[in-house]
């Protein structure tokens, strides 16, 4: 697995997952099908977690613990995310930018005052195009979370508050235009309809092959989230919700699957590259979803224990798959090669 570090904002590179995709038809179109899904093609996969509207850079960050306090560049934030996913954009043009979670919420100040419309606004001009939803999600309950994705101002009182759709002394939208990105969880339902609160799943075709993108809440949000945040909601098991989605995606023609979960592990070393992978992540949440995954699934973007790791662990048929994480903050992002 080739890796690398890309300039001062600490960008890990992760070896590619390789997705493939089948397919197949008859009469005149067949050739033309066949020469698009054997001509092999490489997407790029810019993954992040955990910005908790860090518009502004929280500090120095090393990549790993042996680099000297004094040696870590100041990293993080949204304009160094902008510039450095900007970069990752150019070297190929078949992209997407994916987020496995808590985006909003626990936010600094300038992001918070403001219900965390900045955070919204400053991933919509990053590029953003789907986020799985995070526990911080839910801190403010299910509506907000819904007014964040749908645009709209924050209503006090019968009137719009005086910190809401603020864009006019910004240069943003009046009202407030909410989440150009799609928030994905297809784990996370309604009691009272017995629907998903948010898409399970969003669809993005590179050169006519479909991938498919899996939201993913983790199952305990209700432990950690006031239980106003979560009232009406059930959270269900995080791999077996993805498994059931498998057959629905295949009958769609769709072989290339990525789950997008906000759980997550650490390393169990000292040292703790940001392109390592010590202890396989051993006894950790996430290392135990990716163990029940259907080997369909081809790729994990994982978050919510802040922390960096490139690995590959196995699945449900012992085939090990990739599996990321990006640290917090906007001072990670990992940079997936898809072939």
């Amino acid at each position: 697995m080739k890796k690398s570090l890309i300039a001062a904002a600490v960008v890990s590179t992760l070896a590619a997952a390789v997705l493939v995709a089948c397919g197949g038809g008859s009469g005149g179109s067949s050739a033309a099908l066949e020469t698009t899904l054997t001509t092999p093609f490489t997407v790029k996969m810019i993954g992040f977690n955990d910005y908790h509207g860090t518009l502004e850079s929280p500090g120095t960050f090393g990549q790993n613990s042996s680099v000297a306090a004094a040696s870590r560049p100041a990293v993080g934030g949204a304009d160094f995310m902008a510039a450095h996913v900007a970069l990752l954009k150019k070297q190929n043009p078949l992209n997407v930018v994916v987020g496995a979670g808590d985006s909003i919420g626990a936010s600094p100040l300038i992001s918070s005052l403001f219900f965390d419309e900045p955070s919204v606004e400053t991933l919509n001009r990053i590029g953003l195009e789907f986020n799985s939803v995070g526990n911080h999600e839910f801190d403010k309950g299910s509506a907000e979370l819904l007014r964040l994705q749908n645009g709209g101002c924050k209503i006090t009182g019968g009137v719009t508050d005086p910190n809401s759709c603020r864009g006019a002394a910004v240069g943003t939208p009046v009202p407030f235009e909410g989440a150009k990105f799609k928030w994905l969880s297809a784990n996370v339902v309604s009691t009272a309809t017995g629907a998903p609160l948010l898409p399970a799943y969003g669809i993005k075709t590179f050169n006519g092959v479909k991938v498919a993108f899996i939201g993913m809440t983790l199952k305990a949000t209700p432990a950690i989230v006031t239980p106003s945040g979560v009232a009406g909601l059930e959270f269900r098991d995080e791999a077996a919700t993805v498994n059931a989605l498998i057959p629905e995606l295949r009958a769609q023609g769709i072989e290339s699957i990525v789950v997008l979960v906000h759980e997550g592990g650490f390393q169990t070393g000292t040292l703790a590259d940001i392109n390592g992978c010590e202890g396989n992540l051993g006894g950790s949440a996430i290392a135990s979803i990716v163990r029940q995954l259907d080997n369909a699934v081809d790729l994990v973007v994982s978050g919510h224990t802040h922390a960096a790791y490139s690995c590959m662990l196995p699945n449900a048929t012992g085939r090990t798959i990739s599996v990321s994480s990006a640290s917090s903050f906007g001072r990670v992002l990992t940079d997936i090669d898809v072939t």
